[in-house]
């Protein structure tokens, strides 16, 4: 009976792929082929490329940014796919394993929400990608540490100044413990500034080491901001 209604659920909504729209076998919400065309890039740390890195001691972006990228980070941001955070944190853990474990990290945290923010949108997708990274890295992923005590304006539409401005003393954080070596966690990296305000935050608390993760970054080109303007928080 059990195999007779699930046959029933598949033959009536069939798995679809959310980029190619294709039906699906066995892989959920996107394809195996899909996924495969996701450009790592490759860059290892490149944090002294990033426009605002001052408190940064290293960054690491798993692929660039390109219309698969971008409907997986839609999918994940508003429609609340959760199942997209563990595909990306999952995929993210084992393409950055090798040069994660030289960090000795003591703690993953994702970058925070602002309450307001997190009540509108029921969750933090920051934090969704952390949990699966912790999971693959074997590093416990913290949410009470750092906080975030503005609720920003949109960056979407800013500059890199203006960015880096926006984001000053945004956040702050509380007591990191034994903790000293921490990896922060985001979705898209483009300048750094909300990165580097996050860092900021926690080495003015005692924190020896601030690296961040995130899911991906736009190419390399001119049009790379404008690229990401439309999933952009």
């Amino acid at each position: 009976m059990k195999w007779f209604f699930s046959g029933l659920i598949d033959l009536l909504y069939p798995p679809i792929c959310i980029s190619c729209e294709n039906r699906m076998a066995e892989e959920e919400v996107i394809c195996e082929s899909c996924l495969s065309e996701l450009e790592p890039t490759n860059m290892g740390n490149w944090v002294t490329n990033v426009t605002n890195h001052e408190f940064l001691d290293c960054t690491y972006s798993g692929w660039y940014f390109d219309d698969i990228f971008q409907q997986m980070i839609h999918e994940m941001k508003y429609q609340e796919s959760r199942m997209v955070a563990q595909i990306f944190g999952h995929n993210l853990g084992i393409l950055l394993k090798e040069e994660l474990s030289g960090l000795c990290i003591d703690a993953v945290i994702p970058v925070p929400l602002h309450s307001a923010r997190l009540r509108e949108r029921g969750f933090n997708q920051s934090a969704l990608l952390g949990r699966a990274i912790s999971d693959e890295i074997e590093v416990v992923c913290s949410e009470d540490i750092l906080f975030r005590k503005r609720n920003t304006v949109s960056q979407t539409k800013l500059s890199a100044e203006e960015r880096k401005q926006n984001m000053s003393s945004a956040f702050f954080a509380k007591d990191i413990g034994d903790y000293n070596r921490f990896l922060l966690i985001d979705d898209i990296l483009t300048t750094g500034s909300t990165l580097s305000a996050c860092a900021e935050a926690l080495k003015s608390n005692g924190a020896d080491f601030v690296g961040a993760v995130t899911a991906g970054t736009p190419l390399p080109s001119n049009a790379s901001i404008k690229e990401i303007q439309n999933v952009e928080a």
